[in-house]
């Protein structure tokens, strides 16, 4: 089997907010195994991030972000973050996706999904504000 490498075009292309927000209901319900994340300074430079998850004989995700204050001098962006993904029953690897676009994608979806709750039912907008960066629903 060969692991798919999918780029942040293709990441936002094949993740669509409704079925993401529809994801994200059933799971936050039904729940998943969800360890704290290990945070590793890398010397003076920056912290390594590794964030797993998974559903027993389903899916395995592992998050990694490094965080490098120092690259605004180098005019490069201070986080940068990748997803892999592996069957969870075999190990197997099957996808690498863009993690800095799965990040401001599941941001903005979990927002969407806390607004069906808690905004009025006339609602037609929503106004997220982080400090990061977020994609329009």
């Amino acid at each position: 089997m060969t692991m798919r490498i999918v780029d942040a075009a293709t990441t936002r292309r094949v993740l669509a907010f409704a079925p993401l927000i529809d994801a994200l209901r059933h799971l936050f319900a039904s729940g998943c195994e969800v360890p704290l994340r290990h945070t590793h300074p890398i010397a003076e430079a920056g912290t390594l991030l590794l964030m797993p998850a998974w559903r027993a004989g389903a899916r395995l995700g592992l998050k990694t972000v490094t965080i490098f204050p120092g690259n605004a001098a180098r005019g490069l962006p201070g986080l940068h973050s990748t997803y892999l993904l592996f069957d969870a029953t075999t190990g197997v690897p099957l996808a690498q996706l863009d993690g800095d676009e799965i990040t401001s994608r599941r941001t903005a979806a979990a927002s969407a999904l806390a607004a069906s709750f808690l905004a009025p039912p006339a609602a037609r907008r929503l106004l997220i504000v982080c400090t990061g960066r977020v994609p329009s629903l």
